[in-house]
């Protein structure tokens, strides 16, 4: 292939102007490089429809008067697929194409970069106002209505587009809540140019919003500061505030659907100095007016700083808000936990009824697609900057339509297996507590939701209650006369505890354990020659496990050693103690089926005692953590809450290496399987502390779920401790809020297939009202693409409706 020397341009080369029937040549643009052909014109329709006849041909040319460049309709939708999907910018298109013009010499290939810019950018607004249908309506397309070249979320309850006339009858009216998602950018900004000529096609139309009316908007805005009522000290906005001189905008404000994640027509502004609040007055107004909110839908806006920003709103936006309107607030599930703990009870999504499983980050994952194609409009005009924001914004909905049906049926399908799970822990769980407790734990937290909106402190009533150290050990006593076997067995139970559970490195306490025990040894002697049916050949005796539960430090942050270790025992009393042989059904290979049954029954009631006794001092010990260490004042309360929880540890040992041998022994005398599927092996991580309790803001709190010893049900008719019932509480409101969560996903996505057929539907009958108008008009051309438009909505509907029949047995289809 030939190529032309360097100090040649391309045109000087084999360029003649025009052909042997003096037509002129024209460089044509097509997505396999820059071409140079001869253009042959038709002089039927004169030399004014030479435009529309390229146009026919699927040619554009970058002029209306003089002919020289044209592009192929097949190049503006390669380039638009190309910077939507791959990010790439009109220049990189292009050095594209002069590499596959000329691969060797692509500097000679002629510089059309300004005509691929502007023009892409005609084409883009082309293609807007088609499918939006102004080829046939009989309205000015130069002065779209704000918002009308967007397009929003077909699953989202919107009145008169996809609701049924009777909504509002529906007991369910807590479905219908509109949850909005309101964010800031601060990488999408822009370097302030020397020329400030704006040629602006479509302003207002699409995602962005309107500049002159924003500009307005911001002039009579009220901006009150206030201080932070949390910890958060929002150093993104505050450090935007200190944004480049350089830049005349700072970032982005938008404001999304909070479920499925669509940008709200007129919902994304820009930032001039940080993100003010009159910013995101003005996008949350605009989203609540551009997207069908009926007031009484009602409505959540999820914002990082809600705890701040809805302070003073009703003196700001009170009189712009749609009338009774209740607007509520959250924050979303990643950014809560950067605030103090007061505001996870109020703010956190996982606690507010209604609001399902909504983690409300959604716009995270829509800046992080969107930061890669800002940095390339950094220099461009504002009106190029705002066009190519808005038809990424208006893309990236356009996708999420496309996958709407899939994600449903997935997200269903997730929500219905949670919901089964969670209510069978809240089920187990509430099992283990009183119904007495249940009843006062229910009342308040329902009092305490009904006043969230107007006080959201009454949602403090999820936080820890700090409570009296409770440090008394719980005896255990029948309460009833004894047989001679069943005091025998007792008392050999009563010894077990004593002659395997201690791990103490007392010198003096191990010889008074020693000194007791040999006498209780020569008490239980006695006692088991008077037990008849005993042959008293005990010589066989079945070997023993290791002792278990040795170290429980798992918070090695907050105390740094607990030398709890039995392997460093002293060695002279504790092997006189372990060396004592100890005769029992469970031990012995004795065949006497009425003994074994005593200790079995009796082991049954070891094992709920211990199981209550380990309770209790795991509570006691998370206690120790989230009221003493977390917040002690002074080095000399925290050392003296580490010895206590050392001694905690040592208690928590003795129980889990107690119950230990307990639950073996009811394996070894053939236990029912119902038995021992209640009680299980016991593991460290079955007693660690409560990270509820220890770090309730902690990320995934929400979510906890509490290990098999607080789902079985106590027979010990003692009171609880203080700590155990705060312990219970805690765990039961969260578990409740799990549970409701789960179960108002499963209910709300039902709901959200049917609005989604039914926007569908909406669509198919808005093109088959425009077909018949064009046929009426006689234009064929527009009433073939209505038909075109019409039989894909309906295909489309047709498609969701099918798929949602299929995940969803109680789908109610709205063709019916």
């Amino acid at each position: 292939m030939f190529n032309p020397p360097p100090s040649l341009s391309i045109l000087d080369i084999h360029a003649p102007r025009q052909d042997a029937l003096n037509n002129h040549y024209v460089r044509v643009v097509h997505v396999n490089g820059v071409h140079h052909i001869a253009l042959v014109t038709c002089p039927c329709h004169g030399a004014e429809a030479i435009h529309a006849d390229l146009m026919y041909c699927r040619l554009v040319p970058t002029t209306f008067t003089r002919y020289q460049t044209l592009f192929s309709v097949a190049v503006l939708d390669d380039f638009r697929i190309s910077n939507l999907e791959c990010k790439a910018s009109a220049y990189q298109y292009f050095q594209k194409l002069r590499r596959l013009t000329y691969p060797m010499t692509p500097s000679r290939t002629p510089n059309l970069y300004q005509e691929l810019l502007r023009l892409s950018r005609a084409w883009r607004w082309l293609k807007k106002i088609k499918w939006a249908g102004y080829g046939h309506e009989t309205v000015d397309f130069n002065q779209p209505t704000p918002g009308e070249l967007a397009n929003f979320c077909p699953a989202c309850p919107q009145s008169s587009i996809n609701l049924p006339s009777n909504w509002k009858e529906d007991p369910n009216e807590w479905v219908y809540k509109r949850m909005f998602v309101a964010d800031g950018n601060f990488k999408a900004d822009h370097i302030r140019q020397k020329n400030k000529s704006e040629v602006w096609l479509s302003e207002g139309g699409g995602m962005m919003s309107k500049v002159v009316d924003y500009e307005r908007f911001l002039e009579s805005a009220v901006e009150r500061r206030t201080k932070a009522p949390c910890s958060n000290q929002f150093r993104a906005i505050e450090l935007a505030m200190l944004g480049s001189k350089a830049c005349d905008v700072t970032g982005v404000v938008a404001v999304a659907c909070a479920r499925h994640g669509f940008f709200a027509p007129n919902g994304i502004a820009n930032l001039f100095r940080g993100e003010q609040q009159k910013n995101v007055d003005w996008v949350l107004l605009q989203a609540l007016k551009q997207t069908n909110v009926d007031p009484t839908q009602g409505a959540m806006l999820i914002y990082d700083i809600a705890c701040q920003y809805f302070i003073h709103l009703q003196d700001r936006i009170g009189h712009l808000l749609p009338e009774k309107l209740s607007l509520d607030r959250a924050i979303g599930l990643f950014h809560v936990h950067g605030h103090k703990e007061e505001c996870f009870f109020r703010f956190a999504t996982s606690f507010i009824p209604g609001a399902a499983v909504t983690a409300g980050e959604i716009l995270e994952t829509l800046w992080s697609s969107l930061n890669a194609i800002t940095p390339t409009v950094r220099t461009a005009t504002l009106a190029n900057r705002a066009e190519t924001i808005d038809d990424h914004a208006t893309d990236s909905n356009h996708k999420k339509m496309l996958n709407i049906v899939s994600t449903l049926c997935t997200r269903y399908a997730q929500a219905s297996a949670m919901a089964q799970t969670t209510r069978e822990y809240f089920k187990k769980l509430s099992s283990a507590a009183s119904m007495a407790n249940q009843r006062q734990w229910r009342k308040e937290i329902r009092h305490a939701e009904s006043r969230r909106l107007a006080d959201p402190t009454a949602m403090d009533i999820l936080r820890v209650q700090k409570h009296k150290q409770n440090d008394k050990s719980m005896p255990y006593t029948e309460g009833r006369d004894h047989t001679l076997v069943e005091e025998w067995v007792q008392m050999a139970l009563d010894v077990e505890e004593k002659h395997r559970g201690h791990s103490e490195q007392d010198d003096k306490h191990l010889q008074q354990l020693s000194e007791s025990l040999n006498a209780q040894f020569l008490v239980l002697q006695t006692l088991q020659q008077r037990v008849p049916g005993i042959s008293g050949d005990f010589n066989q005796i079945i070997g023993d496990t290791e002792p278990l539960f040795d170290d429980l430090d798992e918070e090695d942050l907050m105390i740094c050693e607990l030398n709890t270790s039995a392997t460093q025992l002293a060695s002279s009393p504790i092997e006189q103690i372990h060396s004592m042989p100890l005769h029992m059904p469970s031990t012995s290979q004795s065949p006497n089926s009425l003994h074994r049954a005593m200790e079995l029954i009796l082991r049954e009631q070891q094992a709920a005692r211990l199981l209550n006794s380990l309770r209790e001092t795991i509570a006691d010990k998370s206690f120790q953590y989230s009221h003493v260490l977390r917040v002690a004042p002074r080095k000399t309360v925290r050392s003296r809450a580490r010895s206590a929880v050392i001694q905690l540890n040592d208690r928590i040992s003795h129980y889990c290496r107690v119950y230990s041998r307990c639950q073996l022994a009811m394996t070894r005398l053939g236990a029912e399987k119902g038995i021992l599927s209640k009680f299980r092996v016991l593991s460290k991580k079955d007693v660690k502390s409560s990270t509820a309790l220890l770090d309730p803001n902690k990320p995934g709190s929400s979510t906890l779920q509490l290990s098999w010893i607080w789902q079985v049900e106590s027979n010990i008719e003692q009171g609880s401790t203080q700590a155990l019932q705060e312990f219970e509480r805690v765990h039961w409101l969260r578990a409740r809020a799990q549970k409701q969560r789960w179960e108002e996903e499963v209910t709300l996505v039902g709901y959200e297939m049917q609005w989604t057929v039914r926007f569908f539907i909406h669509k198919q009958e808005d093109w088959e009202r425009r077909r018949t108008m064009a046929n009426d008009n006689q234009a064929t051309g527009p009433a073939a693409y209505a038909a075109r438009k019409a039989e894909m909505w309906g295909w489309m509907a047709q498609d969701a409706n099918y798929s949602f029949i299929k995940a969803n047995s109680v789908y109610i289809t709205p063709f019916l």
